[in-house]
């Protein structure tokens, strides 16, 4: 089997590869990203997906392919345009380039704004209120379309928050939810920028990683987004089971409302459709730090 994976040399990407590789070993890959950062026994593409020759080459002889190249919300919310482009525009390009394959898609719960109505379940219905999530949710109408017409297989995934990304997380204003373990893990002061209370929906990208390819390699197809499961997971909690682990982390609170609200007020979740495929979060909370650790 042949695969695609934009995004290959991303966070999740490179997690990704780390899977197959452990898995699925005899399938054939070929990783598409602007840069790689290190060598590896996979094809590489390097090229911007916006170039139509690039998009071309991604897609031409694979038998699935999972799209997690994006550009991240906060530099969307900078750059509308830029974010159409790559955002908006790349994903409905490979609808299109992809029919009577398998895609998948990563999405994101940005659909659902900041401190959406709780309980979330499959049927809430998306309120995005970004760039982002606005485009994010364009691409599940016009995926779900293509779906109803049968001219393509696979799924759009929506991604919770993925820990631990690199320290600094540009552009992705939920840095501070990856950012917390690097400096627990180096004994650094950080300030936390939401109170004790904050919760937010994190998935370690171990996880994501098995749900992803889990969906890449299924036979089951929804035109409806599938919300990843997630653990609702409050701050102080976190906070808490890091300081146990690493008894010389200083890690204090200084809540910023605007954060407060985007990122730490998500109600409770249930995901009985992604349950019922199989897709599955952390179990807890510690097993989130260990596995966010591991790959962090």
């Amino acid at each position: 089997m042949r695969l695609t994976i934009t995004g290959g040399d991303g966070f999740v990407g490179r997690a990704v590869v780390r899977r197959l590789r452990d898995t699925h070993a005899a399938v054939e890959l070929l990783l598409v990203d602007r840069t790689f950062s290190e060598a590896g026994p996979e094809r590489r593409l390097i090229g911007d997906l916006r170039d139509p020759a690039v998009l071309a080459d991604a897609t031409r002889d694979c038998d699935a392919l999972l799209h997690l190249a994006a550009l991240p919300g906060a530099a969307a919310e900078g750059s509308p345009v830029e974010s159409r482009a790559i955002n908006l525009d790349v994903p409905l390009k490979l609808i299109e380039a992809m029919q009577g394959r398998r895609l998948v898609l990563a999405g994101s719960i940005a659909v659902f704004g900041a401190a959406p109505a709780g309980p979330v379940e499959d049927d809430t219905v998306p309120t995005p209120d970004s760039v982002y999530g606005t485009h994010k949710r364009m691409v599940e109408i016009a995926f779900a379309d293509a779906v109803r017409r049968g001219a393509i297989q696979g799924a759009v995934l929506r991604l919770p928050g993925i820990v631990a990304r690199p320290a600094g997380g540009g552009g992705f204003g939920s840095a501070f939810l990856s950012d917390v373990f690097h400096a627990a893990c180096a004994g650094v002061p950080y300030v936390v920028p939401v109170a004790p209370e904050a919760t937010s929906w994190l998935c370690s990208v171990t996880a994501c990683a098995a749900n992803c390819v889990a969906a890449l390699l299924g036979d089951w197809t929804w035109g409806e987004a599938i919300t990843l499961p997630a653990l609702r997971v409050a701050m102080g909690d976190l906070v808490a089971t890091l300081t146990t682990r690493f008894p010389q982390a200083c890690i204090t609170h200084d809540e910023d409302a605007i954060l407060r609200r985007v990122f730490g007020s998500y109600p409770r979740l249930m995901t009985q459709r992604a349950d019922a495929l199989g897709l599955r979060a952390d179990p807890d909370i510690s097993r989130l730090v260990s596995a966010a650790l591991a790959t962090g």
